[in-house]
């Protein structure tokens, strides 16, 4: 009986914490730009989502993604913000401390937060933290 009651329970807190883990597909893709990429196509970098419809709009700090985050349905906002990155050399200082930044507040706010290096996709990701190399911009390829 009690074999039952304990295989039944851990298959129930099993479920229970499966069901609860974010996913990419249902939450905010977001692709880092680096500014100095961005200017060879007179844009700008930042963080840059594409909506469902196609239509894509860039965000140049943490604050304002934050803030477009929150306004999304809890859906999303449940599986969170997966951001890809290039090489950490492609950014300035000051875009690694806006990463830097996203990470922490997320972490403040309690919202998933996750973050890759496109080329150690689709298994890099790393939650709450930066991607690899992230703190050392002279890591090389």
């Amino acid at each position: 009986m009690r074999i039952r009651y304990f295989t039944a329970l851990s298959f129930v807190v099993f479920a229970f914490s499966a069901a609860s883990e974010p996913e990419r597909a249902k939450g905010l893709s977001v692709h880092m730009l680096p500014d100095r990429i961005a200017q060879i196509n007179h844009q700008t970098g930042g963080f840059g989502i594409k909506s469902v419809e196609g239509t894509g709009s860039t965000y140049s700090g943490a604050i304002q993604l934050v803030t477009f985050f929150q306004a999304l349905p809890s859906s999303t906002q449940e599986n969170g913000i997966w951001v890809v990155t290039t090489h950490p050399s492609a950014y300035s200082e000051n875009e690694r401390t806006e990463l830097k930044k996203l990470v922490a507040l997320c972490v403040e706010r309690k919202i998933p937060v996750f973050t890759c290096r496109g080329s150690e996709l689709p298994g890099g990701w790393k939650r709450s933290d930066v991607p690899t190399g992230w703190d050392d911009s002279t890591s090389t390829h």
